[in-house]
């Protein structure tokens, strides 16, 4: 399975107070912040001291990262793009790891589709549907 590592998700209640704290370890913001109403959040990519993050607000309620800040969680999931997306999903279901959500457009990542699977150990992966093929892209 040809998987690139693209980032490691970390849910936060306010991007906004999490950029200073990060800041004295290395990391800076790539851009600005992503607003995806599909997903139901707000997302800003750091990178610089160590792996790229992504740092996930929930938008509103009825976000799901509502559920894992609820329960003290921060970093939550792997990330990676993958060329071939549906060959990908296959590989892990075929291994155990069961879809907490359809494949669906991301706004972080112009309309690529995205989903997330997890394992009986509730390992999270996020599979990023490449740009074409098996290049890597940038968010």
């Amino acid at each position: 399975m040809d998987l690139h590592f693209h980032h490691l998700g970390m849910a936060c209640r306010n991007i906004a107070a999490e950029l200073p704290e990060l800041a004295i370890v290395g990391y800076n913001p790539e851009g600005p912040i992503i607003e995806d109403p599909i997903q139901q959040v707000r997302i800003q990519f750091v990178s610089g001291g160590g792996p790229r993050l992504e740092l996930i607000e929930p938008a509103d309620a009825q976000s799901p990262v509502q559920g894992i800040l609820k329960r003290g969680g921060k970093f939550y999931h792997l990330a990676y793009e993958v060329g071939r997306f549906d060959d990908a999903i296959a590989y892990f279901r075929e291994r155990q790891y069961l879809p907490v959500s359809s494949p669906a457009p991301a706004v972080a990542f112009d309309m690529r589709r995205i989903v997330f699977l997890a394992s009986a150990t509730r390992t999270l992966i996020e599979l990023i549907e490449a740009r074409t093929g098996c290049e890597s892209a940038k968010a």
